[in-house]
């Protein structure tokens, strides 16, 4: 060391004291507000959270209380005497119409129901179907009708016109049917909207209607797994032998055997729709709800007695007690089968059938059964 230099000595940092930036109470408002922000943030996530599932909701709501429209069909019409030149002294169209309600939850009231008959633009006959009805949901309304005489405007120069078109082998109409409905959800009913559907319908030269306007499909032949065709059949057929002065009205009753020989495909069924005349003239209608029928089943199907139409009555019942009585049915229906769970759509199929009645009022066979061969129109 050198004289005079001195030994330099470290002192030790005096503790500088802490300086706040900021106050307590500021941490105190700083905290408030990031609690408050976090409370905003989750009731903020609850609404948007019960938002969507309200929509969500709201959206399956609509979707299973839409309204379906009503679905018409044509299933029978004729013209009695179309091939006689001198048929307009009497003439009739018959007709058959169907009004499906396909909705699973809502009901339909219609309202002033009418049907107007059309040849060439020129409306040839219109009568109301109905005044007014409700139908229930999954339900299908048969409409039946006579046009004759006033409802009828028919000149012998029409005639003429229907035998030059029967010459070719067809006559076609056009057949609108209009009307009022409303919609009904439980207690809610909607407002009126109008309904108009038409249809052409082509007759063969006999005067009864053709199947290929009829919109009658065949069922499509699968390549594999192809499904067996149900196989129907009218059993407990009965029917009064005479005309009761006491009750002029008449009923006729039967059992309808279902029977699905198919051991790989349940099948569903729409509703099943059955018609029965004597000769041409309509006897009387009836329907079978639709149902579910299971792989290799049988079931019987009972029907409410079926009133006889009044205008028949009286020749059918003259006929009855000489053994000699016929009625010809035809059922309609569409089915949709179910095979290792995968569905196929539906397919619209039409049987048809004669019952030979005995002087007691029924099946006129051993058997006591008639079995329904598939159309091939």
């Amino acid at each position: 060391m050198r004289p005079g230099q001195q030994i330099p000595i470290q002192h030790e940092r005096e503790a500088r004291p802490l300086k706040r930036r900021h106050s307590a109470s500021y941490y105190v408002h700083r905290a408030r507000d990031s609690l408050t922000t976090r409370v905003s943030k989750i009731i903020c996530g609850i609404f948007l959270t019960l938002l969507f599932i309200g929509g969500v909701a709201a959206f399956i709501a609509w979707l299973s209380l839409r309204p379906h429209r009503p679905r018409i069909h044509i299933r029978d019409f004729s013209i009695p005497g179309l091939d006689q030149p001198t048929g307009f002294d009497n003439a009739e169209i018959i007709f058959n119409i169907t009004a499906r309600n396909s909705n699973q939850a809502i009901g339909y009231y219609y309202d002033s129901v009418e049907a107007l008959v059309y040849y060439r633009s020129q409306v040839i006959g219109s009568a109301p179907l109905v005044d007014s009805f409700y139908q229930e949901p999954k339900n299908t309304t048969i409409l039946y009708k006579v046009l004759s005489g006033a409802t009828l405007n028919m000149t012998s120069d029409l005639w003429t016109e229907f035998t030059k078109d029967r010459a070719l082998g067809t006559v076609v109409f056009r057949v609108d049917i209009t009307g009022m409905v409303r919609f009904k959800v439980s207690t809610w009913d909607s407002k009126r909207h109008r309904m108009h559907t038409n249809c052409d319908v082509g007759v063969s030269p006999d005067g009864s209607i053709l199947a290929s306007l009829l919109g009658l499909l065949v069922l499509c032949l699968w390549l594999s797994l192809r499904p067996k065709e149900p196989k129907f059949a009218i059993i407990q057929f009965s029917i009064p032998t005479s005309v009761s002065s006491e009750n002029p009205r008449a009923t006729f009753n039967y059992v309808l055997e279902v029977k699905n020989s198919d051991k790989e495909s349940s099948i569903y069924y729409d509703d099943i729709l059955l018609s029965f005349k004597y000769k041409q003239d309509m006897v009387g209608n009836s329907t079978v709800p639709g149902f579910d029928q299971g792989k290799g089943n049988n079931d019987d199907q009972h029907v409410p007695p079926v009133e006889i139409n009044q205008r028949v009555w009286r020749d059918l019942a003259k006929e009855i007690p000489r053994g000699t009585a016929r009625l010809n049915v035809e059922l309609f229906t569409s089915i949709k089968y179910k095979t290792w769970g995968i569905k196929s759509k539906h397919h619209k199929i039409k049987y048809q059938g004669a019952v030979p009645i005995g002087s007691d009022g029924k099946i006129k066979d051993k058997k006591k059964k008639v079995k329904l061969h598939r159309s091939k129109k």
